[in-house]
């Protein structure tokens, strides 16, 4: 009976750590990429994210950058209200 309540006990804590480990932490991506590009492949690009802030850049077929936005807040975006920001003021 004392074997069954430890494999238990020891079952449960073991799902609890590999929960923790394996639950992903959104608060430690401070850096990424989400890359895109449409059907007929005239042009991809990629959303950069770097330290809460995003910016959008866009590649040709031949896959120099085209443009890149500015650097917007996440916290300040508002649907067709944002105003960027030069690299030079973050």
């Amino acid at each position: 009976m004392n074997n069954i309540f430890y494999l238990l006990i020891f079952n449960f804590l073991s799902i609890i750590v590999i929960i923790f480990l394996l639950y992903p932490n959104t608060k430690k991506e401070i850096n990424s990429f989400s890359a895109y590009y449409n059907s007929q492949g005239a042009f991809a690009g990629f959303i950069q994210k770097k330290q809460n802030l995003y910016r959008a850049c866009e590649f040709s077929t031949n896959g120099s950058i085209l443009s890149c936005s500015k650097w917007f807040d996440d916290n300040l975006l508002q649907q067709g209200q944002n105003e960027g920001l030069d690299q030079k003021n973050i």
